[in-house]
């Protein structure tokens, strides 16, 4: 087809076609040429990430030298595991490895099912630096990178020598053109030195602290699933038997709610064992957090990625006046099935929740005067209608929601897309409604006012958009 189109009114010529379509080029991802050789991983990768088939192995190989007595078997299945697993390592680590082509990262992998990612370097959004136990070990570490407009972790390089992946990271932030401060570089001890850099914007969370505030976090839920299985044995034990009602309860009830329990301390052990020794510093346009006991990890925020920031008050620490931030980025949280954020602060006092929350998003406040919903829909919520409200402050929109953990999420506007607002039958009936704010890669929560008296919603809905269309306007750029 030509660029000049026939006559279409009389002697009017028609206007010319676009030589190319109008908007965005399309990304096309372009391949290294053949022969370009490939940056290898750590020889210790494919066992280090097999460590939990290898452990789940050597236990039912003990527990079959236990039963047999039978220790020649052992041995055999020992050195059989030792060659078989070594051939496989050599074998994988033939087809595994990365190339920097250019402003990609070209990664490889797949044995059977081969695989190459590419990642465009432009839209790096962070790298982070993370060191698992069993990597530690060896002096290895393994680096995230995160790219905007990603579903969590994008791309993931592991293993590597520890010196050379921080090498590696500081690589790729200059090419993207974000250069972060390079965590640590002396191989970590047992006894680690603080990182040489930026001074911390708030003291070091103690142990202490941590330890009590992971307790008093997990406590509530602990105590009253107890309360409710020891009141529903003592019940239907002084009606049934004890003796009956026992042996039901161990294997119906007791039994899962064991396991329930043992998840729960895990989890709580866990996120102790995470944010112990958490330093957060600010170098440039990012926020750098470090943290970890056993896996170690350094973390790069963009300030300028900030979609909300959220305060939460588990309800035992309301006394001593703690709370926790979590900072979300427009990268880490694009799908609703796998949500992530950053704990910028695990437990502190108001000054500094108030310091971490003013360097994540400038000028903002860590106390909000939120307003309640009306009497009439006090109800549908019983417990929580107290701690339920929303405020159009100066620079975010603010909710709040939860009992059990009461939480503030505060949404800069310029990062709000869409507003919506929604009415149930019943809402309907009650005359009230809820206003939905989505933001620019999503909140692991979404910012919702819920169950505002229906003028009032229609009014703040359109309140935030006009607000949100005009910052988004000053921003460059435009992230929403």
């Amino acid at each position: 087809m030509s660029a000049e189109a026939g006559p279409v009114h009389g002697d009017e010529p028609a206007p010319p076609l676009s030589p190319a379509p109008y908007g965005p080029v399309p990304y096309a991802p372009s391949a290294p040429p053949e022969g370009v050789q490939r940056q290898r991983l750590h020889p210790l990768t494919p066992l280090l990430e097999s460590v939990r088939f290898l452990t789940a192995a050597a236990a039912a190989v003990g527990l079959q030298m236990f039963t047999s007595r039978n220790f020649l078997f052992a041995v055999y299945a020992a050195v059989a595991a030792a060659v078989v697993g070594g051939i496989a390592s050599l074998i994988a680590l033939q087809f595994r490895g990365f190339v920097i082509w250019g402003r990609e990262l070209h990664i490889y992998g797949g044995v059977f099912t081969r695989s190459h990612r590419t990642v465009p370097l432009d839209r790096l959004q962070s790298v982070d630096l993370v060191r698992p136990l069993r990597a530690r070990v060896f002096g290895l570490a393994q680096l995230n990178i995160e790219v905007a407009g990603g579903d969590g972790t994008d791309a993931r390089l592991a293993y590597l020598k520890h010196d050379r992946a921080l090498e590696l990271r500081s690589e790729l932030l200059s090419i993207a053109g974000r250069p972060g401060a390079a965590p640590q570089t002396a191989v970590e001890s047992t006894e680690e030195a603080p990182a040489a850099g930026p001074a911390p914007l708030v003291p070091p969370v103690t142990v202490r602290k941590l330890a009590v505030a992971s307790l008093l976090e997990a406590l509530p839920v602990q105590l009253t699933a107890l309360l409710v299985f020891g009141t529903a044995f003592a019940v239907t034990g002084s009606i049934f038997g004890f003796t009956q009602v026992a042996t039901a309860l161990w294997f119906g009830f007791f039994a899962p709610a064991l396991l329930g329990y043992l998840q729960s301390t895990v989890q709580m052990v866990n996120r102790f064992l995470r944010n112990c020794r958490f330093r957060i510093t600010r170098d440039g346009g990012n926020l750098l957090i470090e943290r970890g006991l056993t896996d170690t990890s350094h973390e790069t925020v963009p300030v300028d990625r900030v979609t909300a920031v959220s305060f939460d008050e588990p309800i035992l620490w309301r006394r001593k006046d703690w709370r926790r931030v979590e900072v979300w980025t427009a990268a880490v949280a694009q799908s609703a099935a796998v949500v992530k954020s950053t704990t910028a602060l695990p437990v502190g006092t108001p000054d500094e929740v108030s310091t971490v929350a003013a360097e994540a998003v400038p000028e903002l406040s860590s106390v909000f005067a939120v307003e309640q919903p009306p009497r009439r829909a006090r109800w549908r919520m019983p417990l929580r209608w107290k701690r339920t409200g929303a405020l159009l402050d100066e620079k975010v929109f603010v909710v709040r929601h939860g009992w059990w953990v009461n939480t503030y999420a505060a949404v800069p506007y310029a990062r709000i897309q869409s507003v919506r607002v929604v009415q149930g039958p019943i809402q309907r009936m009650q005359g009230l409604a809820s206003v939905h704010a989505m933001t620019a890669g999503g909140v692991g929560h979404t910012a919702t006012a819920a169950h505002r008296d229906v003028v009032e919603a229609v009014a703040m809905a359109a309140e935030l958009r006009k607000r949100a269309d005009a910052a988004a306007a000053l921003e460059a750029p435009r992230l929403s």
